[in-house]
Formats: structure tokens, C-alpha cells, sequence
């Protein structure tokens, strides 16, 4: 799917606090899998990623989505896209919303090794001991929450968000901030 048109704004990421999701236990468990330490962004219990309140004006289709893509505390990317079909797969919103990727293929689904060059080089999509791309998804402004699944197998409807957050081995991840209508 190609997105009809998309908004883009970029902001400071707040400090972030930890959650454990199953996707990432059995990652941690079957890939050596570690993420992100502790702070006090919202866990997906306690945030949420309100993104069906949210207008995304100037943005062409008849539903919307937002991606968020945190790479480092300071630097996050949001965009709105539209589209024109029911739900659309992360993978094309991400596509649409002109996030470049680096995927690979794991028993769970695609994984995403690289987000728009971040990081620069990797031999290895989920390294032990090293920063890996964590993936939330917000159904209709709910709190964000691990998909169990890759990138190409989550359906996305309108009002969703999809969020990426780039977290050192130091902990549980966290999700990236909420999306904002700015």
C-alpha cells in the first residue's frame, strides 16, 4: 500500500521506564535477547499512546495511523499516514511513512535490525549484549503493547499507532513516547 500523503514532526523523547512483554521474554530466552534499563517513561499498563484522539491534519486518506520511531532520547520522528484500506500492515505503514528498513527473518515473524541507518552497521538483527530495535503497537489509543509477532504479520486499523524505540541491552524495553498531534 502506498500512503495517500503523511505528516511529519519531530520532538524531545521524555525519559523512559521498563516493561516486560512476552514477544520479548521469549526472544530474551531463544535469542539471547536483552534490552533497555530503567527510568521513568510509562509502561504499557501506565501509557498510552491516545493517537485515535489525535487529528492529522493535512493528511490525505480515509483512515490514519501514526508511526513513532524513537532512535535516541533526543531524536523522535512521528508522522501520520493515511490510507484507503481497513487495516494496513505495519510493514507498509512503515513503508508509506518512509522509514527505511533492515529486516530479518526469525521464527516469529521479520524482525527489524535497522531504522533509517540506525545503527550504521549490524552483522547480527538481535545481538546479545547489544542496542536491537524494540516494536510496540497502540490498538485505538490503548496503552502500547509488545506484538508476540514481526513487523509483517501486525495489522494496523485506523486510530492505531506503531511506535520503535531503540534500546540498549540494559533492561526490559520501553516504548517510545505518545504520539502527539504537532
Amino acid at each position: 500500500m502506498t500512503a495517500q500523503n503523511s505528516r511529519e514532526t519531530r520532538g524531545d523523547a521524555r525519559p523512559s521506564g521498563r516493561m516486560l512483554a512476552p514477544a520479548v521474554a521469549v526472544l530474551v530466552a531463544g535469542l539471547a535477547l536483552s534490552a533497555c534499563g530503567s527510568s521513568s517513561h510509562p509502561t504499557s499498563s501506565q501509557g498510552s499512546s491516545s493517537s485515535a484522539s489525535l487529528p492529522c491534519a493535512g493528511t490525505a486518506g480515509a483512515h490514519h495511523a501514526r508511526v513513532v520511531v524513537e532512535s535516541s532520547p533526543t531524536s523522535v520522528l512521528q508522522k501520520c499516514v493515511g490510507f484507503s484500506s481497513p487495516t494496513v500492515s505495519a510493514a507498509a505503514l512503515l513503508s508509506d511513512a518512509h522509514v527505511n528498513l533492515g529486516t530479518q527473518k526469525y521464527s516469529f515473524g521479520v524482525a527489524i535490525c535497522q531504522v533509517n541507518g540506525v545503527p550504521a552497521h549490524y552483522s547480527q538483527c538481535l545481538p546479545s549484549g547489544k542496542p536491537y530495535w524494540a516494536l510496540f503497537v497502540s490498538h485505538d489509543g490503548a496503552a502500547w503493547t509488545n506484538p508476540s509477532v514481526g513487523v509483517s504479520d501486525i495489522a494496523i486499523g485506523p486510530g492505531d499507532s506503531l511506535g520503535l524505540r531503540y534500546d540498549p541491552p540494559t533492561g526490559n524495553p520501553a516504548p517510545p513516547p505518545a504520539p502527539t498531534s504537532a
